[in-house]
């Protein structure tokens, strides 16, 4: 099989080929949202695929975000998953060293695996995840990576607030820019609550030639009273609304089975998890 030439994915990833899109499975919108949608998408340029949830272990998540990335078809649409866990895990960054990310987890059997973007340490016990994907040539693709970054954070701060929660970007750089523990402390444009140092929303990043790649996570504990899926749907709104996109709600994609089954062990193997 063909290999993986990306210089920052171990040597051994494999390259997948892309399969076609099977029928619409859209999540459940209110009214008032459906309204939304119906009238922004009157003059948008760009789609949004909306791909169904779906819970995985820590390494299929992985798999599933690269493949996302790396072989989506059709290649020029924007593409967004939120996904769920089916084991505690924690994912950490592609630059940190294994032993210090073993030495910060306090559980008895998770699941560890390192991710394919940057970032610190997350713990995924109590997060709501996603993935986004902006193709190369988008206009936010094509912006300064802390800009793409802010966008995105913007897009989940304003959906946070429309349900009551005060939020707001952080502006402020941390005193150690070192990769660390995801929510011990804030980037620049994380989320965060407001006048508080309680950081919110975080996110890893990943940009090759086929687009941008954001592996995010909002930390449930500081909003206990978010519906999430009315947030989903705020979220997709606020991101179509700055991506100038269409919604589109997708199947999950037909990927190869066995490549698919390849890329997981891949991601779940020692040689790519203890690699640092």
């Amino acid at each position: 099989m063909p290999r993986l030439v990306q210089p920052a994915i171990a040597k051994n990833f494999l390259i997948f080929n892309r399969q076609g899109i099977r029928a619409s499975n859209p999540i459940a919108i209110d009214s008032a949202s459906a309204l939304s949608i119906e009238r922004a998408q009157n003059h948008m340029s760009h789609a949004l695929h909306v791909i169904p949830d779906k819970a995985g272990t820590a390494a299929e998540n992985m798999a599933y975000d690269f493949l996302l990335l790396q072989r989506y078809r059709p290649d020029d649409a924007l593409r967004i998953r939120h996904y769920e866990w089916q084991r505690p895990a924690f994912t950490f960054g592609m630059s940190q060293r294994f032993s210090y990310v073993d030495s910060e987890i306090d559980h008895p059997n998770p699941e560890i695996c390192r991710r394919p973007t940057g970032g610190g340490l997350v713990n995924h016990l109590e997060d709501w995840t996603y993935a986004l994907v902006i193709p190369s040539g988008h206009p936010l693709a094509e912006l300064q990576p802390p800009e793409t970054y802010k966008a995105v954070h913007q897009a989940i701060a304003t959906a946070i607030s429309r349900q009551g929660t005060e939020v707001e970007l952080n502006e402020n750089p941390p005193s150690d820019p070192t990769p660390g523990v995801c929510f011990n402390k804030a980037e620049v444009y994380d989320v965060v609550l407001k006048n508080l140092p309680t950081k919110v929303a975080g996110a890893a990043q990943k940009r090759t030639k086929l687009g941008y790649l954001l592996q995010g996570s909002i930390w449930k504990p500081p909003l206990p009273n978010l519906d999430w899926n009315r947030f989903y749907t705020d979220f997709i709104l606020e991101i179509c609304t700055a991506a100038d996109a269409e919604i589109s709600y997708e199947a999950w994609p037909n990927w190869v089975k066995s490549e698919v089954e390849t890329l997981i062990d891949q991601f779940d193997s020692d040689d790519w998890n203890t690699r640092r």
